[in-house]
């Protein structure tokens, strides 16, 4: 939230300060093809699994799902100024820190992967897009564990449909480049919880208590982009 505050006050300031003139009729072109990048943090949001203490393998674990890097593209078409109709790519890294009992850390890494078909609606208002996106798609969460975990256990995934959600708030500094701030919501609607293990086997089950995933997911950051 932060981050989304340090770019987008910024920018009304800008909005503010700007010569009547200017805001009567800016030289900007908000028709054509779009194309964006996202570079932030993202973090975890409860959902099947907690963001904290939890279960796993029958061996109680301690910590948390901390945040870590988030970023995002997006390709589209605007036909009207109020209207973008695209493609999205996510990835989001999470920082698992979790020990059991005997003090082992349990998790290397964890991550998602997103795919979306994107629509945002677009109020322009001089040379500021204020937007909102609604994006159905699909999406992987992977924890992978470190070697020597009980059982074998390697890697704990779910994967299934997706859906985005997010204020995105830009503004032109030229008249086909903007930068501004974007934050996504994406709740994954998973059906399976996976465990894969050393010996190549794996299971799957609706849910469990013993596992990290599937969590939501919410990344932040800088904007930027180019309508051409």
């Amino acid at each position: 939230m932060r981050a989304l505050l340090a770019v987008v006050l910024p920018a009304f300031a800008l909005a503010t300060l700007a010569p009547r003139s200017a805001a009567a009729a800016p030289n900007v072109d908000r028709r054509g093809f779009q194309f964006e990048g996202q570079f932030g943090v993202a973090a975890c949001i409860p959902g099947k699994a907690d963001c904290k203490k939890a279960d796993s393998v029958g061996e109680a674990l301690i910590g948390k799902t901390g945040p870590s890097f988030g970023m995002g593209f997006t390709v589209g078409f605007r036909p009207i100024k109020q209207f973008l109709i695209g493609g999205a790519y996510n990835l989001g890294l999470f920082n698992p820190d979790y020990r059991n009992v005997g003090g082992f850390d349990v998790y290397k890494s964890a991550y998602q992967n997103s795919v979306f078909g994107v629509l945002r609606a677009i109020l322009p208002i001089w040379r500021l897009d204020l937007g909102l996106e609604l994006a159905p798609g699909w999406s992987r969460q992977a924890f992978t564990i470190r070697e020597g975990y009980v059982g074998g256990l390697t890697k704990e995934y779910s994967q299934g449909f997706a859906l985005k959600l997010g204020p995105v708030v830009d503004i032109y500094i030229t008249k086909h480049v903007f930068v501004g701030a974007k934050l996504d919501f994406i709740f994954n609607f998973h059906r399976q919880i996976c465990h894969e293990f050393s010996n190549g086997s794996k299971s799957c089950e609706p849910k469990s208590d013993k596992n990290q995933a599937s969590v939501h997911q919410m990344i932040a950051g800088f904007h930027v982009g180019a309508t051409f």
